[in-house]
């Protein structure tokens, strides 16, 4: 069967979500079942949502299937070079379509390809692609759309502004950022390469709330039905912060410079929201994961093999920090931030969760500590020293964490530098 064929390739088979995406569509449209191949069927079935869950809220089956035709593409354009059917899903729903591959006939013309027809009999034109979903027209308060607006444009000009600064450095600077070992094992052809930003939506949440949300509680979305619970007048414009879809300008940035790199594959190179991100992704690809465990909870899953780790309290009166687990002479046990004129980010390279790829964590105590992190982290002169002694006899990169330093000044990070590191030998504890 061609869909076997496809997940079973390099191109789809390290990820089991998505080889599961592609068989459940198969599947129905084979059994005439096309009512079923709809995003709300997909996200409950494939991704474990909720029945009844808000599509319009919660986006992983949009995000997943432009993944899944990104990699069917790539399939037929080398390993599926020789079949002689086409398999895709068109944009605009996710019922797939068979159609016979275009030869070329004697005059060397090629000859259009035609759709197979749907298996059920009698079924209309429209039966093979899903509806689109309506958009919920539910009127906000004028007071949260004021500032969701507001946050929307300054994102679009962070876009803008990142793009252009990127788009004007000279080509040697680029040539020599991308000489770096570090981003050959993070990005590859044969893995998909995850950047999952900051939920600042999130962050703002259990700062209001002084709750923190740990992994398991912002998975399953328990984190809402606790404020939900509360029953206070504040509790709708809660539930609406932590649902949406909110990160900082300076993750944007970083997102931009990244995609700059001559080792990115394009194909392979995704870029995630956190509550869209998946354990098995974490298996399989390789992943950056951008900001603090406050903003991206996924790092609490790496946390127990790191000696540099975040404590952020959501109490405005309790010190946060990256704690040092085992200080070595002349270092603290905790690096905060109480006077707010210093601030500190965190570098860590380190095995995905089988070993079978790579994670890079860049993070900070706050938008200056991430940008503080984030510039070292791409300034190769600063690099170079750390990923030398990084190497092992056989030059091969091994895990190392950087805990980094810098002035914080109107939340802006200026001068970077290394506080501590720790190389792989001594990073079993």
């Amino acid at each position: 069967m061609l869909a076997k064929r496809v997940v079973a390739s390099r191109s789809l088979g390290r990820s089991r979500l998505l080889s599961e995406f592609l068989l459940h569509v198969v599947e129905r449209h084979i059994e005439g079942r096309a009512d079923d191949i709809t995003e709300q069927q997909i996200g409950i079935v494939v991704f474990g949502r909720a029945e009844g869950y808000d599509s319009n809220e919660d986006n992983i089956v949009r995000s997943y299937a432009r993944s899944l035709r990104k990699r069917m593409q790539e399939y037929f354009a080398a390993e599926g070079r020789d079949e002689s059917m086409l398999l895709e899903i068109p944009r605009g729903g996710y019922a797939p379509v068979f159609t016979p591959r275009v030869q070329a006939n004697a005059s060397g013309e090629e000859e259009p390809a035609k759709a197979t027809p749907p298996p059920s009999a009698g079924a209309s034109p429209e039966s093979n692609t899903a509806p689109l979903q309506p958009i919920n027209n539910a009127r906000a308060l004028p007071r949260w759309f004021v500032f969701a607006a507001l946050l929307c444009a300054g994102i679009l000009l962070g876009i803008l502004l990142a793009k252009v600064r990127f788009h004007s450095r000279t080509s040697a600077e680029a040539t020599t950022k991308d000489a770096s070992p570090l981003w050959s094992q993070i990005f590859n052809a044969d893995q998909e390469t995850y950047i999952v930003p900051s939920d600042d939506g999130l962050v703002i949440m259990q700062r209001l709330t002084e709750r923190p949300v740990p992994l398991a509680s912002y998975l399953t979305g328990e984190y809402r039905t606790r404020a939900k619970r509360d029953d206070s007048p504040s509790t709708a414009e809660l539930l609406k912060l932590g649902a949406r879809r909110y990160t900082s300008v300076v993750d944007l940035d970083f997102i931009a410079n990244l995609a700059l790199l001559k080792q990115v594959v394009p194909a392979r190179m995704v870029v995630r929201y956190a509550r869209d991100l998946r354990m098995d992704d974490l298996r399989s690809g390789n992943a950056v994961l951008v900001g603090s465990v406050e903003a991206n909870p996924w790092i609490e899953l790496f946390e127990p093999q790191m000696n540099f780790r975040f404590h952020i309290s959501a109490k405005t009166d309790e010190l946060s920090g990256i704690v040092n687990i085992k200080p070595r002479g002349g270092e603290k046990p905790i690096y905060g931030n109480p006077t707010n004129d210093h601030t500190y980010g965190l570098i860590a390279y380190m095995p995905n969760l089988t070993g079978s790829g790579h994670v890079l964590i860049v993070g900070g105590l706050n938008t200056a500590g991430t940008q503080a992190a984030t510039t070292f982290l791409m300034t190769p002169s600063l690099m170079s020293p750390i990923l030398a002694r990084a190497r092992d006899s056989q030059s091969e990169l091994q895990p190392f964490e950087l805990l980094i330093g810098a002035d914080n000044v109107a939340t802006h990070a200026s001068r970077p530098q290394v506080i501590a590191e720790r190389l792989q030998e001594r990073l079993a504890h």
